[in-house]
This record gives C-alpha cells, sequence and structure tokens, in this order.
C-alpha cells in the first residue's frame, strides 16, 4: 500500500475506540464526529432511523422538542433560562437531527457553545430512543435476521477463498467468524440463576458474533471496521459490558503512533511499516476485574455489546397483509376488490392503527474478537467452553439447592 493509504489506514478515533471497548459512556463525549448532512444522514439511518420514512422523521423531531424542554423544565432553573443561559437560537428553532449533528461536531473555538449544547440535546434525545423500545418484545427470529445481514453485508471470500472483513480498500483477513444465533432455555436460566446482583437481570447475548483474526494486532482494526462500517453504533453500546483483556490499548496506541509517526517522517517505508506492525503483539497480562467469574483466565479476548433497533410489522396485523394480497388476486370480482381497497385505505388512514401496524425495539447483540492462538486456547484449553459451563452449573447448583444439599449430607 501507499504510505498515504497506511496513514489513512492505521489512524484511529480514539475516543470512539474508548467508547467500544474501553467502557467510556457515549454520552460523555465531548464532541461528535460528524462533518457533513451526509454523514449525519448515514448515521442516523445505522442508528436505526430513516428520515426518509415520515414517520420515524416525526418520531425524531418528537424527540428533539422533548430533550429541550426537558433541558428547560429539570435542568435549567427560570432565572438561568431567562437570564440567556439555555441553548441558541439555532437549536431551539432546529426540525433537523442532521444540523444537531454537524454543529456537535464543530472544531473552531466561535462554536464551541453551539457544539456544546447541541451535544446536550443528542444525549438526552438518545436516551429518549431507548426508553422507547425498552418494554417492547421482538421475536429473535428477526433480530437475528437484521442483526446479522448488517455483519454479512461486510464479510467476503477473495478468488483463493480466504475470508475477509471490511471492504476492498479497508479489509482485514479473518481466521472464521463464528454465529450464536440464538440462546436455549437451559442457557437462560444458568445465566440468570448464577447472576450475582439479581436473578432478574437483562441477558444481553441472546445472539452473537465471534470474530477471529490471523494476527493479534488485526483485532484492532476489526474494531475500527465495526464502526467505520457501521455495524456496532458507538451511542448504542453498553459501556459496562465491554471487556478486554487481550490487548493492552494503551501500549498498542503508543506503538501504532510511533510508527505512522516514522512512515510520516520517512523513516521508514511503507514495506517495513507493513512488516513491523505485524510483529505487532501488544497482549495484556492484566486480567480484566470485570470479566465474567466463570471464564477461565486463559480466555482472552475484545468483548462489546450493541444494540440495533429492529422493525417488524406488528403481527396482530397480519389480517391486513391478507387484505392487500386478496384484492390483488385474479380470481376476485372487481367489485369485492373496490370494497377491499376502500376498507384498506380507511384503515391505513386511521391514526391509531396507523402508529402500531409497525413496531420497533432495541435488541442486544454481542461481539466478541479475538486472534486465532487465543482462539484455539479457548477450544482446546482451560477456557474450553464445557468448563465454563461447568463453573456456572456449579455456582448455580450451590444457589438455588446449597441448602439442602447441606441438610442431606448432614442426616
Amino acid at each position: 500500500m501507499e504510505k498515504s493509504d497506511l496513514l489513512e489506514k492505521w489512524k484511529f478515533n480514539w475516543p470512539l475506540m474508548d467508547v467500544i471497548i474501553g467502557g467510556r459512556s457515549s454520552i460523555d463525549l465531548p464532541e461528535m464526529r460528524v462533518t457533513t448532512n451526509d454523514d449525519a444522514e448515514a448515521f442516523v439511518k445505522a442508528y436505526g432511523y430513516d428520515l426518509d420514512v415520515p414517520t420515524e422523521s416525526h418520531l425524531i423531531h418528537s424527540a428533539i422538542i422533548e430533550s429541550l424542554s426537558f433541558i428547560e423544565r429539570y435542568l435549567l432553573t427560570p432565572r438561568e433560562w431567562n437570564r440567556g443561559i439555555r441553548p441558541p437560537d439555532k437549536i431551539l428553532e432546529c426540525t433537523d437531527v442532521r444540523n444537531l449533528l454537524v454543529w456537535a461536531s464543530g472544531s473552531s473555538p466561535e462554536e464551541r457553545m453551539l457544539r456544546g449544547w447541541s451535544c446536550a440535546v443528542l444525549r438526552v434525545m438518545h436516551t429518549i430512543a431507548h426508553i422507547e423500545g425498552v418494554n417492547k418484545q421482538i421475536r429473535i427470529e428477526d433480530a437475528r435476521n437484521q442483526i446479522f445481514a448488517r455483519f454479512h453485508s461486510a464479510l467476503f471470500r477473495d478468488e483463493n477463498k480466504n475470508l475477509w472483513f471490511g471492504s476492498d480498500t479497508n479489509k482485514v483477513e479473518l481466521e472464521k467468524v463464528e454465529w450464536k444465533e440464538s440462546k436455549s432455555r437451559a442457557s437462560i436460566l444458568l445465566k440468570l440463576l448464577h447472576k450475582r446482583d439479581n436473578v432478574a437481570e437483562t441477558i444481553f447475548d441472546f445472539l452473537g458474533i465471534r470474530i477471529v483474526t490471523k494476527r493479534v494486532c488485526d483485532v484492532m482494526m476489526v474494531v475500527k471496521n465495526l464502526m467505520q462500517y457501521n455495524l456496532v453504533v458507538f451511542p448504542n453500546c453498553f459501556p459496562a459490558r465491554a471487556r478486554n483483556n487481550l490487548i493492552e490499548v494503551d501500549r498498542f496506541r503508543s506503538q501504532i503512533e510511533t510508527l505512522r509517526e516514522m512512515l510520516q517522517s520517512g523513516s521508514i517505508g511503507a514495506a517495513e511499516f507493513e512488516t513491523m506492525v505485524a510483529r505487532l503483539i501488544p497482549m495484556s497480562t492484566v486480567q480484566d476485574d470485570h470479566v465474567n467469574p466463570h471464564s477461565s483466565t486463559d480466555y482472552k479476548s475484545i468483548q462489546l455489546t450493541g444494540r440495533q433497533l429492529i422493525k417488524v410489522p406488528n403481527y396482530q396485523f397480519e389480517w391486513l397483509d391478507r387484505l392487500r394480497s386478496v384484492a390483488q388476486s385474479d380470481g376476485m370480482p372487481e367489485n369485492n376488490k373496490s370494497a377491499i381497497r376502500e376498507l384498506m385505505y380507511l384503515v391505513d388512514q386511521w391514526h391509531s392503527v396507523d402508529d402500531t401496524i409497525e413496531q420497533s425495539a432495541f435488541f442486544p447483540f454481542e461481539v466478541q474478537i479475538m486472534d486465532r492462538d487465543s482462539y484455539l486456547a479457548s477450544v482446546d484449553g482451560e477456557a474450553a467452553h464445557t468448563r465454563y459451563k461447568q463453573n456456572q452449573i456449579r455456582t448455580a447448583r450451590k444457589r438455588v439447592i446449597g441448602r439442602v444439599l447441606e441438610l442431606h449430607r448432614s442426616t
């Protein structure tokens, strides 16, 4: 690759990397990195909303209004508001979320106030979006199809059947990809029973993708590509569930930035740069305190949990689709067809039905990233999945029937 291509390829947005795998909350970010309306529209679409769909555009506009109202009523006093401590008029009059995203990405000193207030409104909007979806039910089959489809779009094989992740201009060769299509009822029960805090804790890994790279250094490139290709949208991550006992990020950052500086200055060439990157082994030697206690200390990976807004028809209104099919059939008299079309028009215009024909909710999914050696250790070594299950069973057993087992032993 050319020098300029390598500099761009190995350039990382470190604050966003910290959100994805470092446990930082997206609402703590001081700014966005969205510079154009096209980028903003792509971001909104990846988040889960299509601005070309009137109902979804209306939802976003409603969230802007609600966010501004919340800030005024609960976060500011009337005296502060009257003194001018409030969002600029541009924001108060804003009807397009793309403007907020671009304003939140401003870099000049003159834009600091606009950037800060735009970020504030977006933080509240993000929270509103998830409140809206938290109690709605989505079938796991629908979630699986929509989530996995996004990942499949970034996977391809070359003429030699080698597996790649990304695109022709920025790709990472993979060892393999594994798909966790669903969680069995027994697994769900075990997971709930062995949880330390609350047996009713939410299950986040009904669906999962494990991405295995050939080289350790490419693990970080996979994380970058997850964001670049909008497979994981950083505001929709669960920061508290970010896990990393594979890569020492600070060490990797220092190493890769040093190599980029050397390439930029001309002290090394492109070929030497790629050779030195391939030799990077910034392995972590510290066990993450947040790693599942039932996992072996030999299990090394980067793990993150994202959310995707899943949109499905409301199955209570399947009869509408059946009516449409009947109206289009060849064997029905035209008078009957006309009556059905009139009925369909009335139903479509019925506001209370129109708002419930489609339902949507955020659905969580887990991504694990590891290199080939770490994967082999997880399969063949002390980190085997059967041992993990045995550890879960022991904890659940002690919690549920530990007392009666003690009673049996005493008799």
